[in-house]
Formats: C-alpha cells, sequence, structure tokens
C-alpha cells in the first residue's frame, strides 16, 4: 500500500484479535444448542490460551455436566488452528464468588440470602422469597429482634450487581 492510500472502514473494523475469535467459537457453540440446557454465564479468554468458561442451567451444574461440556468444547478447540492443540479449558460453574448475571440464575437460589447492590447507590440484603419475570422479592430481616420482616421488590434494572451471600450452618429456607 502507498502512502496515502485509504484503507476502506470495513477492513479495518473486521478484524479480530485470536482471544475475539475463540469467544465467538465457544459463544456459537451455546447459541447453536450444542451444549443442552446449560447457558454461558462467562468467558475468560487470556492471551497465554487459558480459556476459563463458566455455565449455569436452571437446576445447577453437576461435574459430569462440566465434564461432558468441556469436551464437546474441547473437540472444537481442537480444530482451530491458532491454538496450534496447546490451550488449557476450564468449564466450571460460576460459584458463589461470581455474581448472578442473567434473570434465569434467581430462581434455583430462592431461599437463599442475597446481597443485591443498587444502581442508585447503597445495598440490600435479604431473603430471595419469589423471582419474577421483571424483579425479585426480597424478606429483609426487620432491625428489631422481635420486628415484622419487610418485603421489598427489586427489578433486575434497578441492580448493580447480586450475590449469593454464603451462611454456613443454616440450611436453604422455601
Amino acid at each position: 500500500m502507498t502512502e496515502g492510500t485509504k484503507v476502506p472502514s470495513f477492513y479495518c473494523m473486521s478484524q479480530t484479535t485470536p482471544s475475539q475469535h475463540l469467544e465467538s467459537i465457544i459463544r456459537a457453540l451455546f447459541e447453536e444448542g450444542r451444549a443442552g440446557d446449560y447457558y454461558l454465564v462467562d468467558l475468560e479468554v487470556r492471551p497465554n490460551h487459558q480459556i476459563s468458561v463458566f455455565i449455569d442451567g436452571d437446576k445447577g451444574v453437576s461435574l459430569e455436566d462440566c465434564t461432558r461440556i468441556s469436551r464437546a468444547l474441547e473437540a472444537v478447540l481442537d480444530l482451530e488452528p491458532t491454538l496450534e492443540g496447546i490451550y488449557e479449558l476450564e468449564v466450571s460453574s460460576p460459584g458463589v464468588s461470581r455474581p448472578l448475571k442473567f434473570p434465569r440464575q434467581y430462581p434455583k437460589h430462592v431461599g437463599r440470602t442475597l446481597k443485591i447492590d443498587l444502581l442508585s447507590g447503597g445495598s440490600l440484603e435479604g431473603l430471595l422469597k419469589e423471582v419474577g419475570p421483571e424483579q425479585v422479592m426480597l424478606e429483609i430481616k426487620p432491625l428489631e429482634k422481635k420486628g415484622v420482616p419487610d418485603e421489598k421488590l427489586i427489578r433486575f434494572d434497578e441492580m448493580k450487581q447480586a450475590m449469593v451471600m454464603v451462611q454456613f450452618g443454616q440450611k436453604k429456607k422455601k
């Protein structure tokens, strides 16, 4: 190309990084339904070909589920020439250290305590009582021991982040 030659804008925009390319391959596996009833929650592709895939399902995720999806991903990634067969793949559930990202993740946590950070600032912590298509209902403990719990509806579009709080020694309440 000679100096002063213009490159069409579509040429520059169509270039993807190796990480973006791998992400699109992995996302396609889920979008095409090849992961069964499981869906992609998060994905991390690091430059050294370390790939972390976080999956979830409406009824949770077992070790066997992670293994099956890992094998399906390996079958695709092994054919990817940019990796040259060298990569590290980890498939797991998001775990309690990661926030809930999709409304679909909430129903299986009914009866557990959530901490919800609000977009308007502040946060609420309470027992997840109900999940609707656009909101959740939390039961907030009263400040006084003999007080009545307060129920608070929180819309998904008001949430900055929601985390399941781990509470040892207590069973999930229904």
